[in-house]
């Protein structure tokens, strides 16, 4: 059984010599292709890695600028929005012309006015800030 194996295989491996000397630029235009293939998928999964990890970071400094707010310490909140926004920014930068920029960039409007209540010294209704949360969840990719 070993040795039928050990044919079969030979056989194959000398197949795919005898085709790939037959012809290279065939096989080399095929490699090519593969490669370019591999190389747009690794690019584009990049990308999008990258913009859920802002979004997720945007996330997580809004939910604890809304802690912070629950607990009235009104410029540590300021600060997570800050932090919210810059994320935000960056996942703009990463997909300028795409789909989610203009969703982003509402959010980011919504953000920005509420950071704006807070610097006036106002708080925010918890409807407020359960509504940004719900958008800023939608927009998540």
């Amino acid at each position: 059984m070993k040795i039928l194996r050990m044919l079969i295989l030979l056989g194959i491996v000398f197949g795919l010599g005898y085709y790939t000397g037959q012809k290279p630029d065939v096989v080399k235009q095929g490699l090519r292709d593969l490669s370019g293939q591999v190389l747009e998928n690794t690019i584009g999964y990049d990308q999008k890695t990258s913009l859920q990890r802002q979004m997720l970071a945007a996330k997580e400094g809004f939910l604890d600028g809304r802690a912070y707010l629950l607990e009235n310490h009104f410029e540590e909140a300021s600060g997570e929005f800050d932090r919210t926004l810059r994320h935000l920014d960056q996942a703009v930068e990463l997909d300028p012309q795409g789909p989610l920029a203009q969703k982003i960039q509402t959010v980011k409007q919504k953000v920005r006015e509420a950071q704006k209540s807070l610097a006036q010294g106002r708080s925010l209704p918890p409807h407020v800030l359960d509504d940004l949360r719900q958008e800023l969840q939608a927009v998540m990719p």
